[in-house]
């Protein structure tokens, strides 16, 4: 594996898989970089914790930082190329395009993180910039970004290849994330609670055709876990809105607090499904 701080123009003839993270590299990452050497391209795996996409200075600060290990990780794994840039390097100061991730960028995650999403989708742009990647692989954990990016590319016309991979969860079904390791092992109990929230909620939506209602008896039930909700909806997979009377396929999304540390997750589901 070679290790590189800037792009060369070797690079962008290959025709490279990309998979960006910010490290501290997990059982979900090691999926992304399975699926993506399945492509048979160059693979790119970039670490980079962008500064701009925090608006809690205290959370950048003590976002998970395991540097060595994922290099062993990405060693493993036999990865290409690891890229990881210094910040200068991704924000040149003789300029760079800031995106915009609009009304829906400032809904749901976007509300409680204001900017968020614009940090997101400029650093995503920056490396599509730099690299030129004919792939990029997403886990769907991170539901709201991944539509957000998928938007990005059309509007770019970008002609990337967008792979996105099932959320990887452990054996109680807990998302994976790097922000997990900030957990007690109490936390991680109470945590798990989130994906069998999600299924409940589904199952009620189903039954009942009561988007509200369920989210009422779902939001009831998070109180007596010990969990601080930020916000739970029920949404129109293909819009990412509030579904409408002919919408056909739903997302639950969820974030909250456990232990004080922020936890997000989804379930996608198709209303024909059987319970």
């Amino acid at each position: 594996m070679k290790i590189i701080k800037e792009i060369d123009k070797d690079i962008l003839t290959l025709g490279a898989c990309l998979i960006p993270t910010m490290g501290a590299l997990h059982a979900g990452h090691i999926q992304l970089i399975k699926e993506g050497k399945k492509l048979k391209l160059p693979l790119i795996v970039s670490i980079f914790v962008n500064p701009i996409q925090f608006n809690d200075k205290d959370d950048f600060a003590n976002y998970p930082k395991t540097i060595d290990k994922d290099i062993e990780i990405l060693n493993n794994l036999q990865v290409d190329y690891l890229f990881i840039p210094d910040s200068e390097y991704i924000y040149p100061s003789n300029g760079f395009e800031s995106i915009d991730s609009g009304e829906l960028g400032r809904k749901y995650e976007g509300e409680s993180r204001p900017g968020h999403f614009d940090g997101v989708l400029t650093v995503v742009n920056r490396l599509f910039e730099l690299i030129e990647p004919k792939a990029v692989i997403f886990g769907k954990k991170d539901a709201q970004q991944l539509f957000l990016i998928k938007k990005l590319v059309l509007d770019k016309k970008y002609k990337i290849q967008i792979i996105e991979c099932k959320t990887v969860r452990d054996s109680n079904g807990l998302a994976l994330s790097s922000r997990n390791i900030l957990l007690s092992k109490k936390g991680e109990n109470i945590a798990t609670s989130i994906k069998k929230l999600l299924n409940e909620t589904k199952k009620n939506f189903l039954t009942s055709k009561d988007i509200e209602n369920s989210l009422i008896e779902a939001r009831d039930k998070l109180l007596t876990k010990n969990l601080k909700i930020d916000y739970l909806e029920i949404l129109d997979y293909e819009t990412f809105c509030k579904p409408t009377k002919i919408s056909n396929s739903y997302i639950i999304v969820i974030a909250a607090y456990v232990e004080g540390i922020r936890l997000i997750d989804n379930l996608d589901f198709q209303l024909e499904e059987t319970l």
